[in-house]
């Protein structure tokens, strides 16, 4: 039978679970494995999608490049982002190194039409290691009884929600985060809902706790927030249709409207699996898409800079400490004024740190727009959430400024 577990802010017990905790992981295997068998799919590996190609107004293909500056371009009717989320562009983060927010960026500098990128959902309980990326604590330890406590071996969730440690991620985020503003360590205690059983229910989170010296089945397990999902991207409908012709996006990039201001756990793998089915049937079901018919203009220029990982440090640590889990105008102000100054300072024209630059600063502009508390977005300046910002905020390409693409002999 189906193994369901009961997560934060769910009712009853509605999560599927494989292999205890690796439900995402059999997802991926199941997709690449189908991936690999089928001879209609061309995988291309280890280059970089620098950015969309434009015709007449119309997505028509990708400008790439692999590690040693060799240019590509990659035609097609339809183009479909499916590039992840913004995760590291915070200095904690369980998302992996690549969720640089290249995919968004690529469709701002576009022109395509983005919408609640203000809503980055924080996950309450990463391990804290001093690594990154922060491996998660998932919610499925609370779920089954799992419970935080501080230094002192004192249960703290019930004082802020009555649902204790299944209150709303957001409201258990900004507990544990006001405790390490203090200087508090906060613990994640399953020695009892668990113990001995942890290597076959939760073999993922056994593993990372015994990597670092920490055994779950009889000790707590330092935890803290780290960003975690991004709810906003690329507006699409329904069918996975972004602003822009030839163009869909599905999965973490793409806003589908499906999480609100505050995902529940879990549901960003059902949105992935159905978005992407139907991503793929209505541009099987198209009657027409237009077949690119000339080489785009492109600009082949590109710089490097020594100071690049430094950069990318202080832009993670910027968007962490100002455009975070609690925010204010005076930080938020300040985190556009320092990510607009590293854009002057360091040209960027290609690659992830322009693309964490564009990004970090349209997370910190709609989230400045947005002066009221909802879902994952919380201003300490306006704690309350106000009827009349029960809106979407999009942003356009008169934001991103993107540029042209220059044309350069191939």
């Amino acid at each position: 039978e189906i193994f369901l577990g009961r997560e934060a802010a769910h009712s009853r017990r509605r999560i599927v679970h494989a292999h205890g905790d690796s439900t995402g992981a059999e997802m991926v295997r199941t997709l690449v494995k189908a991936v690999h068998d089928s001879s209609r799919v061309k995988v291309v590996e280890d280059v970089f999608a620098s950015d969309l190609l434009l015709e007449n107004g119309r997505v028509t293909g990708v400008l790439s490049c692999r590690k040693e500056k060799v240019w590509s371009v990659h035609r097609g009717r339809a183009v479909i982002l499916a590039t992840g989320g913004v995760g590291q562009l915070f200095s904690r983060t369980t998302n992996p190194p690549e969720c640089t927010a290249d995919g968004l960026a690529m469709a701002a500098r576009a022109g395509a039409r983005l919408t609640d990128l203000e809503f980055v959902q924080f996950h309450p309980t990463a391990l804290s290691a001093g690594i990154s990326p922060m491996p998660l604590l998932t919610e499925a330890l609370r779920g089954e009884g799992a419970i935080l406590i501080d230094e002192n071996g004192q249960r703290f969730m019930f004082d802020a929600h009555p649902q204790g440690e299944l209150a709303p991620r957001d409201i258990v985020a900004r507990e544990i985060w006001k405790r390490e503003r203090r200087g508090e360590p906060v613990f994640l205690d399953a020695c009892k809902a668990v113990g001995p059983m942890f290597p076959q229910r939760f073999p993922t989170v056994f593993r990372h706790c015994r990597r670092h010296g920490i055994d779950p089945r009889c000790q707590p397990i330092p935890a803290s927030p780290a960003a975690h999902y991004h709810i906003g991207g690329v507006s699409v409908d329904r069918d996975g249709r972004t602003s822009l012709p030839g163009l869909w996006a599905c999965g973490e990039v793409a806003a589908t409207g499906a999480h609100g201001a505050n995902r529940l756990a879990s549901n960003s793998l059902l949105e992935a699996l159905v978005f992407g089915r139907r991503v793929a049937r209505d541009i099987h079901l198209s009657e027409r898409l237009s077949r690119p018919t000339k080489c785009p203009d492109i600009d082949l220029v590109s710089t490097t800079n020594d100071l690049i990982p430094e950069l990318r440090k202080r832009i993670r640590d910027v968007m962490w400490e100002k455009v975070g889990l609690v925010r204010e105008e005076k930080g938020l102000k300040e985190a556009l004024e320092e990510l607009e100054s590293f854009e002057r300072e360091h040209e960027c024209r290609t690659g992830e740190i322009r693309n964490m630059l564009l990004i970090g600063r349209l997370i910190a502009t709609a989230a400045l727009t947005r002066r009221e508390s909802r879902g994952v977005h919380f201003r300490s300046d306006h704690c309350k959430s106000d009827p009349k910002w029960r809106r979407h905020i999009f942003l356009t390409d008169s934001v991103s400024q993107p540029g042209r693409l220059k044309c350069l002999p191939q």
